[in-house]
C-alpha cells in the first residue's frame, strides 16, 4: 500500500478528487487531525484494509471512516463494505469504523452527485441537462454506470469556469479561507448547502473530540 499514517484519524475514501475534496472541507471546519486516504478504488477496499493494519503509524490511529459511491445501488454499496470490514484485521474492527454511502439517503449517486443537488437552482442547469440530451439525440450514449454520468455533469458545470481543466476534488477549494490564488477566489463548492447536511454530520460524528 505502502502508507504512512500521521495522524490520530482516518476518512477512507474512494480516489484522489475524494481526498482533496474533503481535505478542503475540514480545512473549512478546522479539523486538522484527520488524514483523508484513497483506496483506489471499490474493488481494492478488501484488501486495502487487510494492509491498513500494518501501516506505519497505525498504533495511534483512534477513529477510522470510510465513504464509498453508491452507484446504481445504495444496499449493494454498503453491503460491499460491510463485507470488507468483516474480513479486516481485529485491529481494525476494534475501532468500529463508521461508513457513509455517498450521496447518502439510500440514493444513486456518488460524490459529485451532492454537489450537483447543491447547483439545481443555478441558472446554468437546465442548460447542462438540454446538453447531456442534444448529444444522446445525436448518438452519445450515456454510461450504464449511474454515478458516471453525474460525474460527466460535473465536469460540464467545471468547464464553464475560467479555469475550465480542473479535477473534481480541486473545485472544492476554490473560494477557500486558505486560497490565496485570484483564480481560485469564487466559492464552487458551498459546503453549508442543506444537500450536504447528512455527510456534514457523518463528519462531525465520527471525528468529534474524544471526551
Amino acid at each position: 500500500m505502502p502508507v504512512n499514517i500521521s495522524r490520530p484519524n482516518l476518512l477512507l475514501c474512494e480516489g484522489k478528487d475524494e481526498v482533496s475534496f474533503f481535505n478542503a472541507w475540514f480545512s473549512e471546519l478546522n479539523i486538522t487531525d484527520v488524514q483523508v486516504i484513497a483506496y483506489e478504488g471499490k474493488t481494492k477496499l478488501a484488501e486495502f484494509l487487510g494492509d491498513l493494519g500494518k501501516a506505519s503509524g497505525f498504533g495511534q490511529v483512534r477513529r477510522i471512516g470510510i465513504t464509498r459511491d453508491a452507484d446504481a445501488n445504495a444496499g449493494s454499496a454498503l453491503e460491499s463494505v460491510q463485507h470488507a470490514m468483516d474480513n479486516a484485521s481485529t485491529s481494525i474492527r476494534a475501532l468500529g469504523p463508521q461508513i457513509f454511502v455517498l450521496p447518502g439517503d439510500d440514493k444513486q449517486g456518488a460524490l459529485e452527485s451532492l454537489w450537483l443537488a447543491s447547483l439545481e437552482n443555478e441558472p446554468f442547469a437546465p442548460c447542462v441537462e438540454e446538453f447531456l440530451g442534444c448529444i444522446e439525440a445525436k448518438g452519445w450514449k450515456p454510461s450504464d454506470t449511474f454515478a458516471k454520468n453525474d460525474k460527466a455533469r460535473a465536469q460540464l458545470w467545471i468547464a464553464t469556469k475560467d479555469v475550465p481543466n480542473e479535477r473534481f476534488g480541486i473545485a472544492a477549494w476554490h473560494g477557500r479561507k486558505d486560497t490565496d490564488k485570484p483564480w481560485m477566489q469564487e466559492k464552487w463548492v458551498d459546503f453549508n448547502h442543506s444537500c450536504f447536511a447528512p455527510l456534514k454530520a457523518f463528519l462531525l460524528r465520527t471525528f468529534s473530540p474524544l471526551t
